[in-house]
């Protein structure tokens, strides 16, 4: 297996932690527009994390 680029690890953790931001705010019920945002966040770090995958030699 691959080691992860440093962009693909930042994009993990920023995923990680918007993840867990739309969480904390369902939870303490706070604006849906602002979970929406932190759900969009994170599954466009993610996606970002998969597309900046090193190519295979």
């Amino acid at each position: 297996m691959a080691k992860p680029s440093p962009l693909q690890v930042r994009n993990i953790i920023m995923a990680v932690l918007m993840g867990a931001a739309a969480i904390w705010n369902g939870l303490r019920e706070g604006p849906v527009w602002l979970t929406a945002i932190f759900a969009v966040g994170c599954a466009l770090a993610i996606g970002s994390a998969a597309l900046n995958r090193r190519p295979s030699n």
